[in-house]
């Protein structure tokens, strides 16, 4: 504060100054001008340093131009000369006439200056509320919103600025420039009125007037939701152009803070609508695909207890071999939803290791038929292709989720294709297979979760559909890629691919 009152006073002793100078040179000229050709009149040349002052300067200094040029006028150019005396009539009018057109002069160019630059403050302060409302329509946050309306709002007044936002029946500071965390009590008390009335209290208004502070409530569809407030030293009132700007700033904010507001209740309620759908097509996924297995295990250990005795051994193995298929892939899908929560929470662990995919690829075959699966297999490893290292144990999870995958939506005839090959310096695992294909209406979705196409016999197919979004929630994990594509060859087929990175000695 103090420098920049510093700094005023300087440019206003400058200000006259230059004025006198100007006087001075204008003499200067006049004489110079006197002794090479005889001038009945040299005025002119001092209304010439009016203008230049009240154009440069303002009205006061122009002012103080004029009556320096009348004296000057009337030292150097009217008899007797060096005096300040005038001895003919028409002198005296003469150095009358010079006196109200400097004046006039002045005060004319001196208030086109002052509207000149009134207009330039005021579209520089339409700019910068432009900005400021731009700015504000970027956040989101009811908090940045605060921040930097306090510091608009600082910068526009130059005066200590201050919001206080409602929090359960009272005032708490939210933000302030210079920052500020502590209101004195007449001060708090003036900003509680103009909340609660929905009016300007303080310095200058019908409320509080002696409170060194202007506050104006923030007014939003449903009343008002705190106050902004800039101090008032020595209970100086806003001119009507500087209330105005802040008024401006106030209700801009108060915008911004709604839309904020509104913004978090619409992320809210989409956030609750989402956990709601997503529990509910878990609940969904759940009754329908745990019951099937539940039942068969349920069934087949019902019929051992009663009938145990009298069943044939064939017979007993049979429900033994169902009661553990079923138990497998219960855990299969209590593994999915176990290893899905673990992607979501960004829990997932590596633990990684040299993978050999001629092996994963086998294994994953291995267990596929052990499972009871009817389709032909056809495993194709590119010869001398390097080792992958990942974890062993996700990576068999996500080809086990593939190929089961293949195995559900392909009838019982149809071929299934593993293949490994090199492209530059990524390993591509593929699984292709000759059922129906993917419809084009899931194809664009078929990695998030719960998606779940048809089977090729019309029926939805057991599981939670969480397999391809477990695939790529842990291919990522590696820094790879998973894509699908669906039909592969003559119209029908679909084809998952992975993509993982080699290390860099192998590439």
């Amino acid at each position: 504060m103090l420098l920049r009152n510093g700094r005023q006073l300087f440019a206003m002793v400058r200000s006259y100054l230059w004025s006198a100078m100007a006087v001075g040179l204008a003499a200067g000229i006049g004489l110079a001008l006197t002794s090479l050709v005889r001038l009945p009149n040299v005025s002119m040349v001092f209304l010439l340093a009016v203008l230049f002052s009240a154009a440069r300067f303002g009205i006061w200094p122009a002012l103080v131009s004029s009556g320096l040029s009348f004296l000057a006028y009337n030292f150097f150019f009217i008899e007797p000369l060096h005096t300040f005396s005038v001895t003919e009539p028409h002198e005296l009018l003469a150095l009358l006439v010079l006196l109200v057109a400097a004046v006039l002069t002045s005060t004319i160019a001196g208030q086109a200056r002052e509207q000149a630059r009134r207009a330039a403050e005021r579209d520089l302060a339409s700019q910068r509320l432009y900005k400021f409302a731009r700015r504000l329509s970027a956040l989101a946050d009811p908090r940045s919103v605060v921040d930097h309306a306090a510091i608009q709002a600082h910068g526009d007044l130059h005066h200590p600025c201050v919001i206080l936002l409602s929090e359960r029946g009272s005032l708490e500071i939210a933000a302030a420039w210079p920052p500020e965390d502590s209101l004195d009590p007449e001060a708090r008390s003036a900003a509680q009125i103009a909340l609660a009335k929905g009016e300007a209290t303080g310095s200058g208004t019908a409320h509080c007037e002696t409170v060194p502070w202007l506050f104006l409530p923030l007014r939003a569809p449903e009343g008002a939701i705190g106050v902004i407030g800039v101090a008032q030293p020595g209970n100086a009132s806003l001119d009507p152009e500087t209330r105005t700007l802040f008024e401006t700033v106030a209700e801009l904010t108060a915008t911004a803070l709604e839309r904020a507001r509104l913004g978090q209740e619409i992320s809210a309620a989409r956030t609750a609508a989402e956990a709601e759908r997503v529990r509910n097509t878990l609940l969904a996924s759940i009754s329908h695909d745990f019951r099937t297995p539940l039942a068969s295990i349920l069934g087949a250990a019902t019929s051992l207890i009663e009938y145990g005795a009298r069943l044939p051994e064939q017979a007993r193995r049979d429900l033994l071999v169902q009661v553990k298929d079923e138990a497998e892939h219960l855990d299969g899908m209590v593994r999915n939803l176990l290893a899905m929560t673990r992607v979501e929470a960004g829990a997932l662990e590596l633990n990684r290791d040299w993978v050999d995919l001629q092996e994963l690829s086998d294994r994953a075959v291995v267990v596929a038929k052990r499972r009871g699966a009817l389709q032909a297999f056809d495993v194709r490893v590119e010869k001398g292709l390097p080792f992958v290292f990942a974890d062993p144990i996700l990576l068999d999870q996500v080809l086990a989720n593939v190929v089961g995958n293949a195995i559900q939506h392909a009838g019982s005839a149809d071929r299934i294709i593993l293949e490994a090959k090199r492209e530059d310096h990524e390993v591509v695992l593929s699984v292709t297979d000759s059922g129906p294909g993917i419809a084009s209406e899931v194809l664009p979705r078929i990695f998030e979760k719960f998606a779940r196409a048809s089977r090729s016999s019309g029926d939805a197919g057991e599981g939670t559909g969480l397999g391809l979004a477990i695939v790529k929630g842990i291919v990522e994990a590696h820094q790879g890629t998973v894509a699908a594509s669906s039909p592969v060859a003559d119209g029908h087929g679909s084809r998952i691919e992975i993509r993982l990175p080699l290390p860099k000695e192998d590439t």
